[in-house]
């Protein structure tokens, strides 16, 4: 199982989601405590890199960058963002 955490810019983004995104980003939180790597590679051209983003929500309306930290079994999310 993995640590997940947040830092001052992504604290505040996720304090702002709207009520419709709360189950949905608590389900990517889950999946992310448990198999980090299930998500995409943030840069196509690094397909092992730790940086990984993870799209959440019903139509895929959450987005989720995070850097995974194997070594300490830690995920930090860096930034979530809800577009609808």
């Amino acid at each position: 199982m993995y640590e997940v955490t947040t830092d001052e810019q992504s604290q505040p983004q996720i304090e702002a989601l709207p009520a419709a995104a709360l189950a949905p980003f608590a389900e990517a939180r889950a999946v992310l405590e448990l198999a980090p790597w299930n998500g995409r590679p943030y840069h196509r051209r690094q397909p092992d890199s730790p940086m990984r983003t993870l799209t959440f929500g019903p139509n895929g309306e959450g987005k989720a960058v995070y850097l995974i930290l194997e070594d300490q079994r830690r995920v930090d999310l860096l930034v979530v963002l809800w577009l609808a």
